[in-house]
């Protein structure tokens, strides 16, 4: 028997792999990762933060599709090298503390829009255009994109343009649904929040996206608790985390603090645990055991609106990026990690001063004020603290805790303050928990003109110590 060799053919077929990419991705969430390749460029032009005169300008119509910013732009050796490669070379440059990651974002979001876009980047050393028809492309065998460099580029213009002016039906039908742009102006405002308040002007067809919310109460009697240390990673890799976790200067609107878990028709939307990876929203207000909540009697216990006022913040930064315990698409955290299970660790430990808080909290609203004259003093401090950004309040704290660096080694820990509460009403504050059945609770909720279990609870213990006891 006579053996030869044969070459095989087993190079991707074009459609294939473009669908591969962008099945599993959403439209928002591919047009988020075009956002977060211009605030990458953005965060490296200002490494100290302050994004003010920056823009990215994000037009969604069902006839266009544009991204334009004016961050810097990419160089030509990166285009030609490395920006348009489908995945990240190892020698890929990098800019240190970026949110992208893995070198898919900027082609799957193109993919996943139409079937031809025009690309045209400026840095003001040079410029390039890149105009593709995608159609015609995944008929060709060359996997390389044609590139007109402008060898006249001019100095003062910086920033890229993004055009999509084929739009696939399915986008340009969502792009004429309300419900579609209302999500994705949402998302914009809450994923980029932390650039949006360093300064960066971000609209979405010619709107400004508004600043998100991200405050504790701080006061000279409310202060957040806040934690600050270094996770190592892999070879010399850091991941910087800061941990700030307070409760909210106003109450919840249109939520019942006081009310059993199982009257509640709705989680307070603002409260939970807010997470960053390197300057980008992964976790909003999450509440899940993923963020510690129902981790234990002696940790911190299931989520209910007891805990409405709750904010928690998770700030996780490395040079490396792919040291953040982040998912592919940066819209949540690695559970498996053994950083995050580490830095989830660190935020229930923080979050047990703020749970007693809130706890002394409930016990005033359910003694203190109903009697007059009851001193009421967590109630007093939180009506008299004002809202002041997470960070900024993380920042006051470490100065006014400032260590030296022996002291520093393991981490800064300060735990959350406040005032000592009512030790009368701590005391007089009993908890009766029992269970009926189903149809007679329901007969007596039907009766009482209630279906609260705190309020029927609370109701026949009145009645019954009433009957036994006297009034």
């Amino acid at each position: 028997m006579t053996d030869r060799i044969v070459t095989v053919d087993a190079s991707p077929v074009k459609e294939f792999f473009i669908d591969i990419l962008t099945r599993d991705i959403s439209l928002v969430a591919a047009i988020l990762d075009l956002v977060d390749n211009s605030v990458d460029s953005a965060r490296s032009m200002r490494p100290n933060g302050d994004l003010a005169g920056i823009h990215i300008n994000v037009v969604a119509k069902p006839g266009e599709f544009s991204i334009e910013d004016n961050c810097g732009g990419i160089g030509v050796r990166n285009a030609k090298d490395y920006v348009f490669r489908m995945g990240r070379p190892d020698d890929a440059v990098v800019n240190p503390g970026s949110i992208g990651q893995f070198g898919v974002g900027l082609k799957r979001g193109l993919f996943k829009l139409g079937s031809s876009f025009i690309v045209h980047s400026a840095t003001g050393l040079d410029s390039f255009t890149i105009d593709l028809n995608v159609a015609a492309w995944v008929n060709e065998a060359e996997w390389s994109f044609p590139m007109n460099v402008h060898d006249d580029a001019a100095p003062s213009e910086r920033g890229t343009t993004i055009i999509v002016d084929s739009l696939h039906a399915r986008v340009a039908e969502a792009f004429s649904d309300d419900e579609t742009l209302e999500t994705l102006r949402q998302e914009l405002q809450s994923r980029h929040r932390l650039a949006v308040t360093n300064g960066l002007n971000l609209t979405l067809n010619g709107t400004a996206i508004p600043k998100a919310e991200s405050t504790v109460a701080l006061s000279e009697l409310i202060a957040p608790a806040v934690r600050t240390f270094d996770v190592p990673t892999f070879g010399d890799g850091m991941v910087s985390v800061r941990i700030v976790v307070g409760v909210s200067a106003r109450p919840a609107d249109d939520v019942d603090e006081d009310g059993e878990p199982e009257s509640q028709p709705r989680a307070a939307v603002d409260a939970g645990w807010l997470v960053f990876g390197n300057g980008r929203l992964l976790l909003a207000n999450d509440k899940t055991s993923l963020t510690g909540w129902g981790s234990g009697r002696n940790n911190i216990p299931q989520y209910h609106n007891q805990f409405a006022r709750f904010r928690g913040f998770v700030y996780m930064d490395s040079v490396d990026s792919n040291a953040i315990p982040w998912n592919t698409m940066k819209t949540g955290v690695d559970s498996d990690s053994k950083i995050w299970r580490l830095i989830r660790q660190a935020m229930i430990e923080a979050a047990r001063d703020v749970i007693k808080l809130l706890n002394y909290a409930k016990v005033e609203r359910h003694i203190g004020l109903a009697s007059a004259g009851v001193q009421t003093p967590i109630l007093d401090a939180l009506n008299a603290a004002g809202p002041r950004d997470a960070s900024e309040a993380a920042e006051e704290i470490t100065i006014q805790y400032s260590m030296s660096i022996t002291e520093l080694r393991g981490g800064l820990i300060v735990a959350a303050s406040y005032p000592e509460p009512n030790a009368d009403l701590v005391a007089a504050l009993k908890k009766i928990q029992y269970q009926v059945d189903s149809s007679s609770f329901d007969d007596l909720a039907t009766a009482l003109g209630t279906s609260s279990a705190a309020e029927i609870g609370r109701q026949s213990f009145e009645d019954f110590y009433a009957k036994h006891v006297g009034s």
